[in-house]
């Protein structure tokens, strides 16, 4: 694997700090041959054909608690095991239910700090 760095020097002077690609003494930024495919991706705004819109036919999650949470992170692992869904697919998913399962949690200790409050000063 090639190690050495790119030898592009910046306005200031300053050497890229990037690796050079495999055949070039330049990283993949700076690589002049690369230049037309660099200026081409930018044309396409970084579209990409692996990304393209996926027509999944999945149910909607029914989630009204944490534990259902939990259940649709079960379910998605079995269906990322058994290829129902594509694992970029479940990863994003299981992100998304990441950020619901904090928000319930936030949701739960208000609710406790509220009745603690409620008990405390009589407030109804």
């Amino acid at each position: 694997m090639n190690k050495t760095r790119c030898v592009y020097l910046k306005e200031d002077g300053e050497q890229c700090r990037g690796f050079a690609i495999k055949d070039s003494e330049y990283c993949l930024s700076h690589d002049p041959a690369m230049q037309e495919a660099r200026l081409d991706r930018a044309r396409k705004g970084g579209a990409s054909e692996s990304y393209e819109k996926l027509q999944l036919d999945l149910p909607p999650l029914d989630i009204k608690d944490s534990e259902d949470i939990v259940q649709s992170i079960l379910q998605i692992i079995n269906e990322v095991r058994t290829g129902q869904i594509p694992p970029r697919v479940a990863t994003t998913i299981g992100y998304l239910l990441g950020i619901a399962l904090k928000a319930y949690e936030v949701s739960g200790v208000d609710k406790k700090v509220e009745a603690i409050e409620k008990a405390l000063y009589g407030r109804h």
